[in-house]
């Protein structure tokens, strides 16, 4: 079956169009303050960029609730998400500590006090899926720089997410949110626009819908392609 829009990306879309109204009446008319108008263009940058985090949590949020109300078994998981989960465990403490002081009976210790533990079940193909937090997936990813999205994506098995992203597109998506991540950030820093104009500052707005659109049309790919379709939150 074709694409349809994920809830969440639904859901951005609504609150991008309202930020986008929002800058539109600032500058209109209406209103002839100065700091408003400024305001409302820094507020729609900060405000977009906030959505954007926003969605990729909730896209990742709904397919583990999906996953888990459709009785999906392991095997069908991307493997990258069952390494990722089942090495996300103390297992990575035990390690990373052997690798520092080559104790192998500590190792072996925490090694055989964690047998038996659910997140094993990952390793092995036809279990039910073991509980685990989802926020586990996008810890520390969701802030949505090109590094950031990239390892995300990776979780899922994706390894060049913006030659994806770029054929979906048919743009240079990177590009695309790198330029609207330093205007963030420089509107972060300074507290008003870098000396762009309402219509700069709406054309970098409608970019991350650009961004969204194609991020929500390659985890529907990805989501047919393991789970099925039936596992994607609309």
């Amino acid at each position: 079956m074709p694409y349809t829009l994920s809830r969440a990306r639904k859901q951005f879309d609504l609150e991008i169009r309202t930020i986008l109204s929002t800058v539109r009446i600032a500058h209109s008319r209406q209103c002839i303050s100065m700091p408003v108008r400024e305001f409302a263009l820094c507020s729609g940058i900060l405000l977009g960029s906030a959505r954007l985090e926003t969605y990729l949590e909730d896209l990742i949020l709904d397919w583990v609730m999906s996953i888990r109300r459709g009785n999906i078994t392991t095997e069908r998981l991307p493997k990258t998400i069952r390494a990722y989960l089942l090495f996300q465990s103390s297992l990575k403490d035990a390690y990373t500590n052997y690798l520092a002081d080559g104790d192998e009976g500590a190792l072996l210790n925490h090694l055989e006090g964690s047998l038996g533990q659910t997140h094993y079940e990952f390793a092995l193909d036809g279990r039910s899926l073991p509980t685990f937090a989802p926020q586990t997936l996008y810890a520390n990813r969701k802030y949505p720089s090109p590094h950031n999205l990239k390892r995300l994506f990776r979780r899922f098995g994706k390894k060049k997410v913006f030659d994806d992203l770029n054929r979906i597109g048919r743009r240079d998506i990177q590009a695309m949110l790198v330029s609207f991540n330093d205007i963030r950030t420089a509107m972060a820093h300074s507290g008003r626009p870098p000396g762009l104009a309402k219509d700069d500052i709406i054309e970098h707005i409608d970019n991350i819908r650009v961004v969204v659109s194609c991020l929500d049309k390659l985890f529907y790919e990805l989501v047919c392609s393991t789970v099925g379709q039936s596992c994607w939150v609309r």
